[in-house]
């Protein structure tokens, strides 16, 4: 097995190749998230007592009903960033006539498949370093969106969540000549 960056792996295998890019972050970053979703749950719990269980919100109801349902949604994201960040892996494999991806948490995920033949180029999302979508990208309390996109029929679709654009290219290169190979022997 051969590494790019500390993140993506890849081997070659008889009459397959895969690449697994692995979704993990730095431990401190991970423990924020962990305190801050302990927080975030703690300060919705309090909340929903003092709402269903105390008069002392009663004037209040509708903005901490509508409190609430922010606050489910943000405790679905952050839990489902974690989860991701703990578990979450992207398979990548080619043979000798698709390249399928598939993003996953536990194995459970569903895998987009590509004919090799509709397979145009790769080639990385181009954001401004310093724009907003980079930044929110980039970022450790999100999922992320692919990095890299490949072009299928004219139609883009990415892969490769938060890779740096050093790892990025060098995915791209090694993708590349996969797909090369496998096309040539159809």
């Amino acid at each position: 097995m051969k590494w790019i960056g500390d993140r993506v792996s890849y081997k070659n295998h008889k009459n397959f190749f895969t690449m697994i890019i692995t979704a993990k972050t730095e431990g401190w970053k991970m423990w924020a998230m962990i305190i801050w979703s302990i927080a975030w749950l703690f300060s919705g719990l309090v909340v929903m007592y003092s709402l269903f269980f105390t008069n002392e919100i009663n004037n209040s109801k509708l903005y901490f009903i509508t409190f609430l349902l922010f606050w489910v949604y943000f405790l679905y994201k952050i839990f489902r960033v974690i989860l991701w960040r703990k578990y979450g892996t992207e398979f990548i494999r080619i043979d000798q006539d698709r390249f399928s991806i598939k993003k996953s948490i536990w194995g459970f995920g569903k895998a987009r498949e590509f004919l090799l033949n509709n397979i145009k180029n790769l080639e990385m999302e181009s954001l401004k370093e310093n724009s907003y979508a980079k930044v929110f990208n980039d970022s450790f309390w999100v999922v992320g969106q692919g990095t890299i996109i490949i072009n299928v029929l004219e139609k883009n679709n990415n892969f490769g969540a938060q890779i740096p654009l050093k790892d990025g290219e060098e995915m791209i290169k090694v993708l590349t000549k996969q797909i090369k190979k496998f096309q040539s022997m159809t």
